[in-house]
């Protein structure tokens, strides 16, 4: 099968941009795909919106949509929409992402829900004692990563270890976190350790030296920072909003109220309480549901029906 990608960047570790890479590259090793150019293409893959009119059959793989009250929304969803009603087929990241794409867009006749995930065997070839030298041997280290915002909630979840973790446990803060944000947990208690922005092996390394992974985050879609940190072991804890707990199959998710899906102030997102919390037990069935190789069969059998 041959394929033309829209929107995508082989060479950027975003989410949406890493996910799409080794999607397509299982394939390819598969010998099920090949990337061509658009007229030789016998389907299109679009990765959230189009950079030319539709040629052939289109799979679009949806990231989320804009709805923070504080930015054009309407303009920087206008793009996405269209390749939308264009598509041949479209897959949502979560049950959240869906039911939000619905209430605003309307209903596609042809979608599906796909949880992201990780081919194991790059988290296997990872050697977990690679921060030993650093974060300490026998230390128990939670974590979290992400490009920091507002809605990501940075404060929390340093708040958070702080009041559960145990006492000579360390937290790890990894990701794009300028130096001026820092100074205030830097000296706040000498277990917070600020990593900076890591490169993905590093990153999944931290993963696996870790114990648990806190993302408290506010109406996160399914982020590729918790799929990445659950299959390689951790604990998650996470919020009840968006997407995220729907693939956790073990750790604590703190509940919230639920949002009417209207245009909010993504930015400054609501107090969040500690004591509402629920346990998830391990769920194996959540875990072999979301495992990479069911993943990579799903998209395949989809671009197989529209091509």
């Amino acid at each position: 099968m041959k394929v033309f990608t829209h929107n995508f960047n082989p060479s950027s570790n975003s989410g949406p941009n890493k996910f799409t890479r080794a999607l397509l590259s299982n394939l390819h090793k598969q010998e099920k795909v090949a990337i061509t150019n658009q007229e030789e293409a016998d389907i299109e893959f679009c990765l959230i919106q189009q950079q030319l009119p539709k040629v052939k059959p289109m799979l679009l793989r949806l990231d989320g949509i804009w709805f923070n009250s504080d930015q054009e929304y309407n303009k920087q969803n206008a793009p996405i929409q269209y390749s939308y009603n264009n598509a041949d087929a479209v897959v949502f990241q979560s049950e959240f992402n869906k039911k939000l794409t619905e209430s605003w867009f309307g209903k596609h006749d042809n979608s599906y829900v796909i949880h992201n995930s990780i081919d194991e065997k790059l988290i296997n070839a990872i050697n977990r004692r690679y921060w030993d030298d650093i974060l300490g041997k026998d230390t128990e280290v939670w974590s979290c990563a992400s490009n920091w915002r507002p809605h990501k909630r940075l404060k929390d979840n340093v708040r958070y270890f702080l009041e559960f973790a145990p006492s000579d446990a360390i937290f790890a803060i990894a990701g794009g976190l300028h130096m001026d944000e820092a100074k205030e947990y830097i000296g706040l208690d000498n277990r917070i350790k600020i990593l900076g922005e890591l490169d993905y092996a590093r990153l999944l390394a931290l993963y696996k030296k870790s114990s648990t992974f806190v993302h408290l985050s506010y109406l996160d879609h399914c982020p590729n920072v918790v799929v990445d940190a659950q299959a390689s072991d951790c604990n998650i804890v996470c919020s009840s909003t968006g997407g995220t707990h729907e693939i956790v199959s073990k750790g604590i998710v703190v509940i919230e109220d639920e949002w009417d899906m209207k245009p909010c102030q993504l930015y400054k997102p609501p107090q969040i309480d500690f004591s509402k919390k629920k346990e998830i037990e391990f769920n194996k069935e959540v875990k072999n549901k979301n495992c990479f190789n069911n993943c990579v069969d799903s998209y395949f059998n989809i671009m197989k029906e529209i091509m």
